[in-house]
């Protein structure tokens, strides 16, 4: 509902898949609709910081780049954009597709870690380029998209890491977390600000951490 995209697009993403068996997904270049910047919905491919911090070649945090022809390599990536990927279907069924919960942020990361985690390999070939509108599943000034992003990277923080790293690195999330509540504060941004504490909070949730765990 938010993406176009040439008629061949498609051909470059099969191609880089069917070359090498290992490789579990493979997205395009994500360019805004505008046809001049990297869109914030991955870019040309996507990363993690140790803390579950994403980021994407063209985007880091708010700051995104012109496209200028700088990521037009085909590469290596640990996470490709839920705006558009492809994937084997066997992949998909093995994992067990997307946690649900999750909703609309992060999913595909979390996918594409756990593909990491069976053996496999993700890729951007930014031979074939859709054009994404960002924001429209929910508007980038939504409180509750603050609420997904931070509680799902949390989420992944304490359950995609063996158990002695998750425990090792929450608490440094944890203060992170409230340095930037404080930022929101400081903007006026209260419902922001709020959100963060929430997705705090719903990670009382044990049960369900624990059956990810278990999962993964």
């Amino acid at each position: 509902n938010d993406t176009v995209h040439n008629n061949d697009f498609i051909e470059p993403l099969i191609n880089l898949l069917d070359s090498d068996q290992s490789i579990a997904s493979v997205q395009p270049k994500v360019i805004n609709f505008d046809k001049i910047n990297f869109d914030y919905a991955g870019g040309s491919g996507g990363f993690m910081d140790y803390l579950v911090y994403p980021f994407a070649r063209g985007r880091i945090f708010n700051t995104v780049e012109k496209d200028k022809g700088q990521y037009d390599d085909t590469k290596q990536i640990f996470w490709a954009s839920g705006a558009c990927f492809l994937t084997r279907k066997k992949v998909f069924e093995n994992i067990g597709g997307f946690d649900e919960t999750l909703f609309a942020h992060m999913e595909e990361i979390d996918f594409h870690w756990r593909s990491y985690m069976n053996g496999l390999n993700v890729y951007v070939e930014p031979n074939s380029v859709i054009y994404h509108k960002g924001g429209a599943t929910l508007n980038q000034n939504s409180s509750q998209k603050t609420y997904l992003n931070h509680r799902n990277s949390m989420i992944l923080l304490l359950t995609n890491y063996h158990i002695g790293l998750s425990v090792l690195l929450f608490p440094m999330r944890i203060i992170l977390e409230i340095i930037s509540s404080i930022a929101e504060l400081f903007k006026l941004r209260i419902f922001h600000f709020l959100a963060h504490y929430r997705a705090i909070f719903s990670l009382l949730n044990i049960v369900y951490l624990i059956k990810r765990r278990i999962n993964a």
